[in-house]
């Protein structure tokens, strides 16, 4: 035979074989059964243990490639045996079918969303008024700051009338309802105030610009009257400045001076409003969380401060007034000057006195009793203050605040005696002008937008 006949068909399979080595499959075959060692006695077994082998695809043996003798290859796989054993019950992997969701779900998991997303959203404010997620929400002070400041450019405006002003006074009690309007109508005040606010307090920080509008006023309680010069723009106008800003989503601080400029110094009778420093920093806490679906009393809220002018207490004002006076050489406890001073004299020191001085503590809380209407309490550094605060439409910027002030019976009622200067022998009592008989009441009003 020759050899090199013999070689070549086997060659040609070897290189078939390989060139069709991606064609092999695998198929579960059952074991073969054992052999028995007897051949007297055979006994059937069945085994645990399935067995793999490869099995090569069936080859065309008609191809041109054979050209003479055929043989069979038999491949023998070494390959170890796959093992089934049975696994314990903790081990065995369930997959659950999902529950279809409801249009319910759907619905609690739209309003969990937008609850988060407004409570998690940082807090902001007008002069007064909260803002957080473009949304307004009431005040949680009413004569003290707030430490929030605005975010963009934020317009607001103000009005807030007492029915008995300290200074006016005394404010006396009444019984019935015609007294009180007697009362309204004699000793009642208001203040009309303009704010701007722009920047981003929970970045580089807010600038606030406040000015009040005595003149605005005095002509809605008391009519134009004699004395409102209409061709002086400038008369009872007063402007304050503030800045904020804020350590995290839910504190921040406000520094400011209210009143600081006033614009016709020559007015005494308008531009009245007392200049005061103040530092203020506000905390909100989270009561409930945002799965939590109930909707009262979710928010409270802190403020704590310090500040003088118009936070001092009004013995602490009577003080600094008599001194005020001595110093502008105007008669007073304790001082008799030989020619009296005039009546811009008097005037001038009085407000000064007013002004600023001893820095005093001042405060407030808040509680949101349900969204839109808050509970709030404060110690404006001269008495404790309280009342509500209401936003009645959900996506305007209008609150209503009423007050109660004067709740406590200290130096703003009658019996008080202080020591008016310090080289004045007695304690002597307020000027009944300063002081009052009762809780006075008061409103705020204040419409704000933001753009």
């Amino acid at each position: 035979m020759n050899i090199k006949h013999s070689i070549m068909p086997g060659v040609i399979l070897l290189f078939a074989g390989s060139a069709n080595s991606q064609d092999l499959q695998w198929e579960l075959v059952p074991p073969p059964p054992p052999v028995p060692t007897d051949s007297s006695s055979i006994t059937t077994q069945q085994s645990d243990k399935l067995v793999w082998e490869r099995v090569i695809p069936e080859t065309n043996f008609d191809s041109p490639l054979f050209t003479s003798e055929s043989s069979v290859l038999s491949v023998e796989e070494t390959d170890p045996t796959l093992v089934w054993e049975p696994v314990e019950d903790d081990d065995v992997i369930v997959f659950e079918e999902e529950q279809p969701i409801t249009i319910e779900d759907s619905t609690q998991a739209i309003q969990t969303a937008l609850r988060t997303l407004d409570e998690e959203s940082p807090t902001y404010a007008s002069s007064r008024a909260l803002l957080r997620n473009d949304r307004w929400h009431p005040q949680i002070s009413y004569l003290i700051p707030n430490g929030y400041g605005p975010k963009r450019f934020i317009f607001d405006g103000v009005i807030t009338g007492t029915d008995c002003t300290l200074g006016k006074g005394p404010c006396e009690p009444f019984t019935t309802f015609s007294n009180w309007q007697e009362s309204i109508k004699n000793q009642a005040n208001g203040s009309t105030y303009f704010n701007v606010g722009f920047g981003d307090t929970q970045s580089w920080g807010g600038i606030l610009i406040t000015t009040s509008a005595e003149t605005i006023s005095a002509s809605l309680g008391r009519g134009d009257g004699p004395l409102v010069d209409k061709t002086n723009i400038l008369q009872g106008i007063q402007t304050g400045l503030h800045y904020s800003k804020a350590i995290g989503p839910d504190t921040s601080f406000r520094t400011g001076v209210e009143n600081w400029i006033t614009w016709d110094s020559e007015d005494f009778t308008f531009s009245d409003m007392t200049r005061n420093f103040y530092f203020v920093g506000s905390q909100r806490f989270r009561l409930k969380k945002s799965t939590n679906e109930s909707k009262w009393f979710r928010n409270a809220y802190l403020t704590l401060g310090v500040g003088n002018g118009e936070f001092k207490p009004i013995e602490q004002t009577f003080k600094d007034q008599t001194l005020a006076l001595k110093n502008a050489g105007c008669a007073t406890y304790g001082f008799s000057p030989e020619t009296p001073c005039s009546n811009e004299s008097f005037k001038r020191a009085l407000r000064t006195g007013s002004d600023y001085g001893q820095i005093n503590p001042i405060g407030a809380v808040s509680i949101e009793i349900v969204d839109g209407l808050h509970l709030l309490s404060e110690w404006s550094g001269r008495n404790l203050n309280a009342g509500l605060s209401w936003r009645p439409f959900k996506e305007v910027g209008f609150v209503i605040t009423p007050m109660i002030e004067s709740i406590v019976r200290n130096c703003e009622y009658p019996g008080c005696k202080v020591k008016p200067i310090s080289n004045f022998p007695e304690r002597v009592p307020l000027p009944d002008v300063v002081l009052t008989s009762r809780a006075r009441l008061s409103l705020q009003v204040s419409f704000q937008v933001q753009f």
